[in-house]
């Protein structure tokens, strides 16, 4: 692999950031969520920033118990840190909240790994 195909920790942060707007965006085509407060740090913070903050909480966010109730985890803040391709913009023990809240609501972590595409 060239080093032009690995992206600069700037690179991998703009495309978070991205992959967090096209989550938002999602949910709100299909179920209708239009999570105010959320897109509202996205927009001024960016998504890096906005997943810091929010597995900074030592409870899970109103928006996170949404996507529980809706069977939609896999499109949680939660879920797209643990993305491998994202790794490296997260700690250690921010890497293990996020898997420990998913996992806490049943939600199967390896299998949605899994699904995920080819890095």
């Amino acid at each position: 692999m060239t080093s032009a195909a690995v992206p600069d920790r700037a690179q991998l942060s703009r495309e978070f950031d991205e992959a967090t707007r096209e989550g938002y965006r999602f949910l709100v085509r299909t179920i209708r969520y239009q999570a105010k407060a959320f897109i509202h740090m996205v927009t001024m913070d960016g998504g890096e920033a906005t997943a810091h903050t929010l597995l900074r909480t030592s409870t899970v966010s109103d928006g996170f118990e949404r996507l529980r109730r809706e069977n939609m985890l896999q499109h949680s803040i939660e879920a797209l840190v643990l993305n491998p391709r994202y790794a490296e913009l997260f700690a250690e023990h921010e890497l293990e909240i996020a898997r420990t809240r998913l996992q806490a609501v049943g939600f199967d972590v390896e299998d949605y790994l899994r699904s995920l595409p080819p890095q």
